[in-house]
This record gives structure tokens, sequence and C-alpha cells, in this order.
């Protein structure tokens, strides 16, 4: 029952916040206790965008600990060791291995920028680099690493984002049972048999590979930087990002998250003013840096309207500043330099 971390080729600090449905981040962790079947391999999964990894009762939420009501940041599923653990859906492995607090771990991407997490396995039964599918077995519920008994961690995470949302959260009410299989009634925007459209924007990192990382170096030609669009996110790439964010005065940590794309794709604005009703390749910029950030899908088409004003209004308001939907030299700032 380990608070949440997000961890990337180790741990580093989490990062909590009130979310959209559209991402985030949700743990779930698997306890052991008497009488709960767990076949392995013996139940299918349905149709749907994610799927339960493992069978049990949930034992705690994002909102506590069901008994004590304590501070808690995830799921917790009774279930035994040895139990088998399965993939939530498709996806590709980007860790197999053993730390200290998570114990044995498998980290897997998913399209749109999805990724989840299974922690604290007995065993492990994919490797780094695999390809998987959703409903193949990954691994058995164990209690390695920082636990206090056998139980599966889980986490559903996208953009390093939390996910509150009420919607999810119902699948997993304390004291319930779930089942391994069973799809995850919510909406999961770029997944196969989710909600919404692919991702344009995934978070992305070094050794990251296809069609975003070289939209990302396309980019980054753009702002002024040498890396070849080769699809690769590299050693040449991570610099480049890591310059990029300096020179922008944000966060340097080479991950391309809403704030460094939003940035990116405002870079080559010249920051005229707009408002509603305003047309032509400033208010794309605009757009494309709105829809990064904030996770939108508004229409490049150039045109100030209803919908864009809207989402300039939601940018501005949760940057602190004069929400009159009128883009201005501090609205394009802040876009600018990745806030």
């Amino acid at each position: 029952m380990m608070k949440r971390q997000v961890m990337r080729r180790g741990f580093r600090p989490a990062r909590f916040a009130a979310v959209r449905a559209a991402s985030g981040l949700v743990t779930v962790a698997v306890l052991a206790t008497g009488g709960v079947a767990l076949a392995g391999g013996t139940a299918a999964a349905e149709q749907g965008a994610m799927i339960v990894p493992a069978s049990g009762t949930i034992t705690g939420s994002p909102n506590g600990y069901c008994r004590s009501g304590n501070s808690h940041d995830g799921f917790d599923i009774a279930g035994p060791t040895g139990a088998s653990v399965k993939a939530s859906a498709d996806g590709t492995v980007r860790q197999s291995d053993n730390a200290a607090s998570p114990g044995n771990r498998v980290v897997i991407d998913h399209a749109g920028g999805w990724e989840t997490r299974y922690l604290h396995l007995n065993s492990r039964a994919v490797s780094t680099g695999q390809k998987v599918k959703k409903g193949q077995v990954i691994g058995t519920i164990g209690s390695t690493g920082h636990s206090t008994g056998p139980h599966l961690h889980f986490q559903v995470e996208r953009n390093d984002v939390v996910i509150r949302d009420s919607s999810l959260l119902n699948n997993f009410r304390c004291g319930s049972a779930v089942s391994q299989g069973k799809t995850i009634s919510y909406s999961f925007p770029g997944l196969p048999g989710g909600g919404g459209v692919v991702d344009a924007y995934p978070t992305l990192r070094e050794g990251d590979r296809g069609d975003a990382v070289k939209s990302l170096q396309t980019h980054l030609v753009t702002a002024g930087h040498s890396v070849e669009k080769d699809g690769v996110f590299g050693a040449k790439t991570l610099a480049a990002v890591k310059a990029f964010q300096k020179k922008i005065g944000t966060g340097v940590d080479g991950v391309v998250g809403p704030k460094t794309w939003g940035a990116l794709l405002t870079a080559p604005a010249k920051g005229t003013k707009l408002r509603e009703g305003s047309t032509g390749t400033e208010v794309e910029y605009l757009q494309r840096g709105l829809n990064a950030t904030l996770g939108r899908s508004l229409d490049v088409d150039g045109k100030l309207g209803a919908a864009s004003k809207a989402a300039v209004i939601a940018y501005q308001k949760s940057r602190g500043l004069a929400a009159d939907g009128v883009v201005g030299p501090t609205t394009w700032a802040a876009l600018k330099s990745g806030k």
C-alpha cells in the first residue's frame, strides 16, 4: 500500500493535481486476502479501452484507505500471491525491472500518451521493449519492494496528471469486488475502444520513437535547434529539448509534456494581439498551443471563434491571468514560456 510515486527510470517526486477526464493518473494496489478466486489466464478481456488487471476487493481509493480514511492516492484490491496480472491495454513495455521501493515492476506505454504501471510483482513475464496485448499475462501478484503484504500496485497515467474524476473512481468503490478482464468504464482518449482522438502531443522522453518524435524534432528545428528528424528520441534530441527548456525558462528535465509542447508550437508566433474574430497563421499557432497545453481538440482553422475564445479564457484562468479571451503580450508570453 505505497503512496503514489511517478516512476520512470527510477523514482521522482509525485505531482498531484485535480484533473479532467482526458488525462491523468490513478494508482491501484492489490492486497492479499483469503477466498479470492484468481485463476491465472482464465478471464477473457472484454471490449473497451482498458481492463482491470487483477481480481479482488477494493480496500483503498484516492479518497483514502477504506478502513482508516488515512491519506491514500490510489486503489487497493485484495488478491493472493501468485495470481496473474494482465496488461490493461495494448502497448510496449517501457520498463521491466526491480527497484527498492516498487520491487518488481512493469511499465507499459500505450497509445495517446497513456501508461500503466504494475508494481510489487512476485514475478515478471515480460521484458523491456516487448510488445504486449490487452489481457496478456505480464506477471503475478507479490509483495516485493516496500510493501505491507502481497499486492499489485497498478497505475494509469496520461501526461503525468492525476485523474480524480468520479466516473473513473466509481469503477473501484471501497468494499466492491472487481474482476480481472472487466472493462474499466471510463473514456480513455486515444486508446482503441476509448473516446476522443489520438493525442497528437503525447508526453515524450529519451528512448521514444515514432511520428510524434519526428513532429517534436521538426518543431525543435523550427525553434532553431539542430537535430535529425529521424523519429528517434536520442541523445541529440534530448540535448535540444533541454536547451529549449532552458531558453524559455521552464523546468529543464528533457521530458516533453503539455507545457513544453505548447511552448514549441507557439514559438514561431510573432505575438500579434488576437481576439474573437481574428484570423490567420497567428491564430493557428495559438490553437495548436492550446490543444497541446490544455489537451483540447480545437479545429486548427486559423479562425478565433467561440470555441477558441473559450479555450483562451480557460488557459488564462488556469494561469492566473486576466481572463478576457484576448491574446495579448501576457498570454503569449505565458504560452511561449511553457506556463
